[in-house]
């Protein structure tokens, strides 16, 4: 398939790419994040909205297992995200991307003046941040070092102060 649309696909899952600059960040630092951006224990709901890792190299694979073997040990429980073989890697549709942003059309409106075309939008790191801080979740020291400089209003920055206060009561085990 081509350019498969949401309900082309099937069993899928929903997925993020990420280019990185090994010079600047290494993979196993990006493995860090994920695994510390995530509940690795969580069963997985069904195929769409499960944890994993797409690798797309032998070292990355070999990264990605032995981070998680490392994890399981530190936690004494078994990790359950999977780590599979990048095969392909299609974008979501646009009423896709961003989704929580989207939900929030007042903050979004201000960043798509900024960034007037959709993949330009979406492409963004202000728009990633964004995304990530309406859902609840991220850093608090950098949410607050990167708060002013994503290029929204007064009004849009309290509201999402307000929507970082979610991501404690949100954290991998908090209803165990």
């Amino acid at each position: 398939m081509q350019h498969p649309t949401y309900h082309d696909l099937g069993d899928h899952s929903e997925s993020i790419a990420i280019d990185f600059d090994p010079t600047k960040i290494s993979y196993e630092k990006l493995l860090d994040v994920f695994w510390g951006s995530h509940c690795p224990t969580a069963d997985p709901i069904c195929v769409q909205y499960r944890n994993a890792i797409f690798f797309a190299s032998p070292e990355q694979e070999k990264a990605a297992k032995k981070s998680r073997d490392e994890l399981s040990k530190k936690i004494g429980k078994p990790v359950t995200t999977a780590i599979e073989k990048l095969v392909h890697f299609w974008r979501a549709e646009d009423y896709h991307q961003k989704y929580v942003l989207q939900g929030h059309p007042a903050i979004a409106k201000e960043l798509k003046a900024i960034y007037p075309d959709m993949r330009a939008f979406t492409d963004s790191t202000a728009a990633a941040r964004l995304n990530c801080w309406l859902a609840g979740s991220g850093d608090r020291t950098l949410f607050e070092a990167e708060l002013e400089k994503v290029g929204v209003s007064k009004e849009a920055q309290a509201a999402l102060r307000a929507r970082m206060g979610r991501a404690e009561s949100r954290k991998c085990g908090a209803s165990e």
